[in-house]
């Protein structure tokens, strides 16, 4: 079973019990996860990723939305792309609080709210909330990176250093996340593997294909089959 509460500025709380692990495609995100008492953290996700069976007392996770989770930890990203690590081997004291609210929501002593509020305070109190909001816009609709970094008011490079410490991945690999995101929820709605192609901006159904076994870990035809 598997649950999930949206909090505030695109992070969410989410429960997992009984699963024996599952296939989780990439969405640039990172996770927090309480499982048997330890708490990791999964870094950045470019790809497809099988995740653990659930501990005895089930999964709990605190997912933080593309660029914000630099600030939450205290850390650079791009060291943790693709990888699962302690959280005690990521950040420093700093980070205690967040640590201490998601054990006690997975021993119920905690609540949802907290944890929403502890991650406001962290990403509200600099520029970095509304610049990692304005960048991601931008790739949704595949902006050029020349331009997204002139409406920052800052140069090409510039733009990669921040989206490497705050993001862990350069602007173009979000690009490719949320293009594979696009076309897993027309999939899912219904269309047919074509026009997902042609509707999401692939150059052909091959460069769909391989983007997806890259970022879902499916063939497009064998989510639509699943989602079906």
């Amino acid at each position: 079973m598997y649950s999930e509460t949206p909090l505030l500025l695109g992070a969410a709380v989410w429960r997992s019990e009984g699963s024996l692990g599952a296939v989780v495609p990439a969405d640039g995100c990172v996770d927090l996860i309480l499982r048997d008492a330890k708490i990791t953290v999964a870094g950045p996700s470019t790809r497809w990723i099988a995740t653990e069976r659930d501990g005895d007392s089930g999964t709990i996770g605190l997912r933080i939305p593309p660029g914000f989770a630099g600030d939450v930890l205290r850390a650079s990203l791009v060291d943790l792309v693709d990888r699962v690590v302690p959280l005690e081997d990521v950040t420093d004291r700093s980070a205690l609080d967040l640590r201490d609210a998601l054990a006690r929501l997975g021993d119920g002593r905690g609540s949802i709210e907290h944890a929403a509020k502890l991650v406001a305070r962290t990403t509200t109190t600099t520029a970095t909330g509304s610049t990692a909001t304005a960048i991601r816009r931008c790739a949704i609709r595949a902006v050029p990176a020349a331009a997204v970094a002139a409406e920052l008011g800052v140069s090409q490079r510039t733009l990669r250093r921040r989206m490497l410490s705050r993001f862990g991945y350069g602007y173009a690999t979000l690009v490719r996340i949320e293009r594979a995101a696009r076309a897993r929820r027309l999939l899912s709605g219904g269309a047919a593997v074509a026009e997902t192609a042609t509707a999401t901006g692939f150059a052909d159904q091959p460069h769909l294909t391989r983007e997806f076994r890259r970022f879902v870990g499916a063939s497009p035809a064998q989510f639509a089959e699943s989602s079906a």
